[in-house]
């Protein structure tokens, strides 16, 4: 417990001492040897109290993860090959271990976490689970072990600098539709207050697209001077590094960065957590980030943005905490005081909120590849919740929540009683 990870969001490095990934032999964990000696103490601490296994949203789904099975597995792996006392008299120096994958564990099991973070929540004693995904993936990767859908969403990222492969002059196509606002396109030495971080999806998604209009017309009746970078703009990487691509998202982090230097600007407000949780917790440098919640509440208790319309009154809305914004960033609040300010709202709580909320299963790598197996999808299960709340519209401050909740409204046979609507757009409906 003393020895415990203090920052969450963050992901360690490949290795704490080695800043260049190039003069490393080999990158993430291969054998129990690979893991640092603070992972290895994880696995003997385990209580099995099992609160990581209960709690985790891919196990309560029927997905081929048990966070504390994965512990106990390497554990019991560990005592059989590298014994206190060597009670067979054997060669330990014989004896070079197997790769974990294969052997010790399936390949869905690592692919089946979404980092959402409730498994470092729930565990007593602090143990680590993320890093461990991470470096177990990024052999993975290196070892070419990964699944196709996720080699071309790589591939589309290293060319064009998005995973949906378009071309980088198209990133700012979406602010032409704007008749009501002007964006500006920042070049080098221009100055603004706020630097509006885009990000890939909400560049080139049609539905999330939507939720960046709502940002920069918020943004201007605020009177805050703003840009976006455009086609200079790449990806956060914030999927690639924790899919466990470390080059791609070391060159897509250095793009972004002379990007910023090109322009001065007093912070970084972002659409999307986990593109705010990467540009805060993994970019070298000291960046202002906010999400956007974070950034117009103080605008709209100080009177600059006050909503004046009321809402359907037939209508009871939950908050859903996005795993990013909230369990990894601690944002709750925010979120929660911009909805109440809209005239006429109810508002109801789903019994799993705040630090204890539901994934809906949309973020990291879960955006390109779909686990096998599932009793039913994640975003289902928390439409559940929100129903048993006595909910019918479900908000959120994330783009990836808003598609897996709007295709699990589908799959789930609930169109026409249950709607998603991302804060944003709610709360400018409403100016």
């Amino acid at each position: 417990m003393f020895l415990r990870k203090l920052k969450k969001g963050s992901i360690k490095p490949p290795r704490w001492d080695v800043e260049n990934i190039e003069e490393l032999d080999s990158l993430g964990v291969e054998k129990t040897e690979d893991f640092t000696w603070k992972h290895i103490l994880d696995f003997y601490t385990c209580t099995e109290c099992g609160r990581c296994s209960d709690n985790c949203p891919a196990n309560t789904v029927g997905r081929p993860l048990s966070p504390m099975e994965v512990t106990v597995k390497i554990r019991d792996y560990a005592y059989q090959n590298r014994p206190i006392f060597n009670i067979a008299g054997g060669n330990d120096s014989q004896d070079q271990g197997f790769p974990l994958i294969g052997n010790v564990l399936e390949p869905d099991e690592i692919w089946s976490c979404t980092t959402c973070g409730a498994c470092e929540e729930e565990c007593p004693v602090f143990i680590e689970y993320i890093d461990k995904m991470i470096d177990l993936r990024r052999h993975m990767v290196e070892s070419a072990m990964i699944p196709k859908d996720f080699q071309d969403a790589l591939l589309r990222l290293e060319k064009t600098a998005n995973s949906f492969g378009k071309p980088p002059s198209k990133r700012a196509d979406w602010v032409k539709e704007l008749d009501d606002v002007t964006v500006k396109i920042l070049g080098e030495g221009d100055d603004v207050d706020v630097l509006y971080f885009v990000d890939s999806y909400a560049s080139f998604d049609p539905q999330l697209q939507q939720i960046a209009m709502a940002i920069v017309r918020g943004l201007s009746k605020a009177g805050i001077t703003f840009g976006i970078l455009g086609p200079r703009e790449s990806d956060s990487a914030h999927q690639v590094r924790r899919l466990g691509e470390e080059g791609l998202f070391q060159f897509l982090v250095e793009g972004n960065i002379e990007a910023f230097k090109t322009c001065s600007f007093r912070q970084i407000v972002t659409t999307d957590p986990h593109a705010f949780n990467t540009l805060k917790n993994d970019y070298p440098g000291n960046w202002v980030v906010r999400h956007y919640p974070e950034f117009f509440l103080p605008l709209i208790e100080g009177g600059q943005l006050k909503p004046v319309k009321s809402l359907d009154k037939a209508d009871i809305y939950t908050y859903h905490d996005p795993c990013y914004l909230g369990r990894h960033n601690g944002i709750y609040e925010a979120p929660r005081k911009i909805l109440a300010s809209i005239p006429g709202i109810q508002i109801v709580e789903m019994e799993r909120s705040r630090d204890r909320s539901f994934c809906c299963g949309g973020g990291d790598v879960n955006l390109w590849y779909d686990i096998e197996g599932e009793e039913m999808r994640m975003g289902e299960k928390r439409l559940a919740m929100a129903h048993e709340a006595g909910a019918n519209v479900i908000v959120t401050a994330c783009p990836f929540c808003l598609l897996n909740f709007d295709d699990a409204i589908k799959t789930s046979g609930l169109e026409g009683e249950m709607k998603v609507v991302d804060l944003m757009e709610l709360f400018t409906s409403t100016l």
